[in-house]
């Protein structure tokens, strides 16, 4: 083989081979962009999810207060439906002051026995006259 063959070989050779480490090199410069930028999301998920872990933790503790207090009002309704059943309705509370009026005596007028035999005779003398 011809030196200058040999030459021109080595050439195409090394030329490759440079062409091949420009790249690797490319290669390794994406591949360090792409982890610094698999990190940042890394770091930015980590910061996140703790977040919305002190969030949801928040959240339940106001759930279970608002749970507590719900729990209460169901007992004090269910406490005052007891109590209501137990008051007078208000028919039935006409119904004693209908009673009321009608026995009392600064309403209603009573009338005594003597009152009752004088009027007997009062009646009695009328006719006969």
């Amino acid at each position: 083989m011809p030196a200058k063959e040999l030459q021109t070989i080595l050439e195409e050779i090394v030329r490759r081979v440079n062409d091949h480490g420009r790249r690797l090199r490319l290669l390794e410069e994406r591949s360090r962009a792409i982890e610094t930028r698999i990190g940042s999301a890394e770091d930015a998920i980590l910061r996140n999810s703790d977040i919305i872990r002190k969030e949801i933790e928040k959240l339940r503790t106001k759930l279970s207060e608002i749970d507590t207090k719900i729990l209460k009002l169901e007992n004090d309704i269910a406490k005052l439906t007891k109590e209501m059943s137990k008051t007078a309705k208000k028919i039935e509370l006409q119904e004693l002051e209908n009673l009321i009026n009608l026995y009392s005596p600064l309403r209603s007028r009573f009338v005594t026995r003597e009152e009752v035999k004088r009027m007997i005779e009062e009646n009695l003398n009328k006719e006969e006259t």
